[in-house]
């Protein structure tokens, strides 16, 4: 990071890296609490109007619940490919499916700590509300996602040594976060941001799209852990809409698929505080999403209407496991007939006798390789989730 890489304003907040003589680390302030509005309105009308459709097509689900599981996996998923992982929905279904990673890539324990993660952090807003989202919830979203992992700080704690991003050396990084004594007030900061507590002289109420917008750049222009930042903040977004009331919107796809812009207008905000080409960035991100989250569930609840339609035709009786099998499936798109027995409160021969049916007229397959705990996959499910 140049000094002349920097604006102005920013070049007045750097600060010496006194580990590393020569360089410089740059102290954001508060994050903004107006945006001109020029260049941004329209996104931002756009992407607040979908989360209101989102919430009304979610409504029409049978079971908005078992939607949310398979989302809450493709977002885990998604997020964690951007940071370079190779496990895929599939793969991550049947880590939980069977619990075991035989036969799968090393980082799917990575990736399932990020559902995990989520899960705890939705869970203490539902309970808790806004007054949830606070250093407390920050640093255990961090301890969930690094658990079992190699990491090399504190997990869930912030760091105490100098990171950057980007280049093998400090000198050649493409921005340097604030140095590790400055980590803990810019985070209060933030999260009274989050909180949508005003300064004193200033009562202007920031509209929910362009403080996630703010908040995400600016957690991620603080940098506050050694590692696992850019996965902590893209797991705040769907936590922060929940705690706003508003069902959890996944953007990691969006993200994933213009990574080089989704980077580049970051940059922009930690090296110039291009504020308004993020926010526009971020708001077209949360409007496809939102778009993208309907196609899918209108998808599944359609799959789901096929499946109950095919099992009508081999007549099993109304109370059969069969045909209690295809609401669990959209949730559950890898199961074992073990899982089954727990889930429907079954015996392990009906839960078993029950997939091998539903398998025999192609709603699940059964991989042929394998012999113990064998998972049966709803492919069609899969598939639905894997588009777009």
């Amino acid at each position: 990071m140049k000094k002349n890489d920097l604006s102005p304003t920013r070049q007045k907040q750097l600060v010496p890296v006194t580990t590393h003589s020569g360089a410089f680390a740059v102290v954001p302030p508060t994050p903004p609490r107006f945006i001109p509005s020029k260049g941004i309105i329209k996104e931002v009308i756009h992407a607040h109007e979908a989360l209101g459709e989102l919430r009304v097509s979610t409504a029409r689900l049978p079971n908005p619940n078992l939607v949310t599981r398979t989302f809450d996996r493709r977002e885990a998923v998604r997020s964690s490919q951007i940071e370079g992982t190779s496990s895929d929905i599939n793969q991550l279904f049947t880590y939980e499916a069977t619990g075991s990673d035989e036969g799968l890539p090393a980082d799917v324990l990575v990736t399932l700590n990020y559902v995990k993660a989520l899960e705890v952090g939705l869970n203490l807003v539902r309970d808790r509300g806004q007054l949830a989202v606070d250093e407390t919830l920050i640093k255990e979203l961090h301890r969930n996602l690094m658990n079992g992992t190699d990491y090399r700080g504190g997990i869930g704690e912030y760091r105490e040594i100098q990171n950057w991003i980007g280049g093998s050396k400090i000198y050649q990084a493409r921005f340097v976060p604030p140095t590790a004594e400055h980590v803990p007030n810019c985070m209060k900061e933030l999260i009274n941001f989050l909180h949508n507590v005003p300064a004193e002289e200033d009562m202007y109420e920031v509209p929910l799209v362009i403080r996630l917008a703010i908040a995400h750049a600016q957690f991620e222009t603080i940098h506050p852990f050694v590692d696992g930042n850019g996965r902590v903040g893209r797991l705040l977004l769907p936590i922060m809409l929940a705690a706003e009331g508003y069902l959890p919107v996944y953007i990691a796809g969006y993200l994933k698929n213009y990574q080089q812009e989704y980077y580049d207008r970051l940059a922009g905000v930690q090296l110039r505080e291009e504020w308004q080409l993020w926010i526009q960035f971020f708001a077209t991100a949360v409007e496809e999403s939102v778009k993208e989250s309907i196609h899918t569930a209108s998808a599944l609840k359609n799959l789901l209407r096929q499946w109950e339609e095919r099992i009508a035709e081999i007549k099993v009786r109304s109370d059969s496991a069969v045909n209690k099998l295809p609401q669990l499936l959209i949730g559950r798109p890898v199961v074992t007939a073990r899982q089954v027995e727990a889930e429907l409160g079954i015996s392990f021969p009906a839960a078993n006798n029950a997939l091998i049916k539903l398998a025999e007229i192609g709603i699940l397959n059964i991989p042929y390789e394998q012999q113990r705990n064998r998972t049966f996959v709803a492919l069609e499910a899969i598939d639905i989730l894997n588009s777009r």
